[in-house]
């Protein structure tokens, strides 16, 4: 799916699908704050897994985000003038400051930026490994804690300071998305790829079904312009309120 550089999405919110609607399957009167979305970041083991795509001819900044928001969440950045690809997040130190580390994603090139690639990152306790095509690249350790803000904002894709006063820090890009997903209690990347390399109608019978937070692979987008989830179909994506952005 194609994510335009002036519309992010962004996944906040459970839904309840216990009635059905007319004509939709999401309203916005059954949902509530999902707290797995917010919560996951400061949990001790997970694994994020996202395939995506940038071509030379999209529109985007010198910086843009694949999913998160600098200063507010964890993300991947992806720099359009140094073709670097990072992870970047925010910790406090022991010492109790705030600290802003940038983990390079190693042997990612610009053509594989522009043809796709599929990069992970592992957490356990205070690392982080980072994968390309599931094939270790970099591992980085940080001190102390992940900022308390991670627990209280939404995992966004395709934006990352939409509300920014300061138009050049908005960091706007356009890009391809083909597959996101989270699961926690686990650091074995063999684990999210055979999530990735899974068919979805099969994932009920897997070990790790139950730690599965989200799956998304954009193909499935209902009458409301909402993502589904392709795991437990209750974690979807919906594009930002336009209240919420500025262009």
């Amino acid at each position: 799916m194609r994510i335009k550089y002036k519309h992010p999405y962004w996944a906040k919110y459970v839904w309840d699908l216990s009635e059905h609607h007319d004509n939709q399957y999401v309203t916005k009167f059954d949902k509530e704050k999902n707290q797995n979305i917010h919560d996951f970041q400061s949990r001790e083991k997970y694994i994020v897994t996202c395939e995506f795509m940038i071509k030379e001819d999209y529109k985007k900044d010198k910086i843009c985000m694949v999913f998160g928001k600098p200063g507010k969440n964890m993300g991947l950045s992806y720099n359009t003038e140094t073709n670097d690809v990072a992870l970047e997040f925010w910790s406090t130190n022991n010492e109790g400051v705030d600290v802003f580390n940038y983990v390079h994603f190693k042997d990612v090139s610009k053509e594989d930026v522009e043809n796709g690639v599929v990069l992970s990152y592992t957490r356990k306790n205070n690392k982080f490994i980072l994968y390309k095509n599931f094939a270790e690249i970099n591992d980085y350790i940080f001190e102390g804690q992940l900022i308390e803000d991670y627990k209280i904002d939404g995992l966004y894709f395709g934006c990352s300071s939409p509300d920014c006063s300061v138009i050049h820090q908005r960091y706007y890009g356009e890009m391809d998305l083909k597959y996101f997903s989270i699961i926690e209690k686990t650091s074995d990347i063999n684990d999210a790829k055979d999530l990735y390399e899974s068919k979805s109608s099969l994932l009920v019978d897997k070990y790790y079904y139950e730690d599965i937070i989200c799956l998304y692979d954009f193909e499935t987008i209902n009458n409301l312009d909402i993502i589904y989830d392709e795991s437990k179909n209750n974690n979807f994506l919906e594009k930002v309120p336009l209240q919420y952005v500025k262009f």
